[in-house]
């Protein structure tokens, strides 16, 4: 009588390690479903934004030479201002989810551009900061226009932009 039993236990205990398997693999399959799902929303969160800062320099330099008001260039500064926020954020939700060095440098950098941004934004002088920092701008914009989407941002143009976005001054 004690055989059958043994046998049900055993039967039992396989079945329980079988269901708890299941269980555990759906779970890491769930999982890695939806990192992947968030590494592809941080990226196409950033698709705008860099589109947008691709020109930066350019339309900067063009508002500045058509003697644009102050209040549109401020207009201006305030969007770039938003898209290197969001960059910065898709920059760092990539960088946790990979580990990716490039990530961390670029989310630096676009904090680095907000902070100027910022800085500048609605200043008497803005139109002469501008000018002085122009040629880092459109720098910017080089390395932004060779990106397409950000996952193919490399380690050289994230500490090319990093050491761009570091040279800016206010003032």
């Amino acid at each position: 009588m004690k055989k059958p039993i043994r046998k049900w236990v055993i039967v039992a205990i396989l079945i329980l390690l079988i269901a708890y398997s299941a269980f555990a693999t759906y779970n890491w399959l769930e999982g890695e479903r939806i990192e992947n799902r968030t590494l592809n929303d941080a990226v196409d969160l950033s698709d705008i934004p860099l589109w947008e800062l691709s020109a930066m320099g350019f339309d900067v330099e063009y508002l500045i030479e058509s003697d644009a008001t102050d209040e549109l260039l401020g207009e201006r500064i305030t969007r770039y201002f938003f898209h290197a926020i969001t960059l910065s954020h898709s920059s760092s939700i990539l960088h946790t989810l990979t580990n990716d060095e490039k990530y961390w440098l670029f989310e630096r950098a676009m904090y680095n551009l907000n902070r100027f941004l910022a800085g500048i934004n609605n200043r008497p002088n803005m139109k002469e900061i501008l000018t002085t920092n122009l040629d880092a701008l459109k720098q910017m914009d080089d390395i932004l226009e060779e990106i397409l989407r950000i996952n193919n941002l490399t380690l050289i143009d994230a500490e090319k932009f990093l050491q761009l976005s570091g040279n800016l001054t206010a003032g």
